[in-house]
């Protein structure tokens, strides 16, 4: 198991998500502009949904996961899904505490 790979797909995992995020709050918001967009993000912190954001977000992360499982990167995929699973848990947190 090389570790390097699969924090190559940790971080592929992480950055899915946020871009992920950020493309729900433009479908869902229909904010261009990146300021908007942050703010957008700050208000739903406040409002208490930014656990739906973070779980839209990590539809992400399953398109990076069957590219790199297409690929043949398999140690990179078990990253992503790492990430995934790290996501998933401070989601709950989150949202319960």
């Amino acid at each position: 198991m090389n570790k390097k790979e699969i924090f190559i797909g940790l971080f592929g995992g992480f950055l899915a998500n946020f871009f992920g995020v950020i493309v729900s709050v433009i479908v869902l918001f229909q904010e261009i502009n990146i300021s908007k967009i942050f703010n957008t993000i700050n208000d739903s912190i406040t409002d208490n949904f930014i656990t739906k954001l973070i779980s839209l977000g990590a539809i992400f992360n399953l398109i990076v996961f069957f590219i790199f499982l297409k690929y043949d990167y398999e140690e990179k995929a078990k990253g992503v899904l790492l990430a995934t699973f790290i996501i998933a848990i401070l989601t709950i947190y989150i949202n319960n505490f």
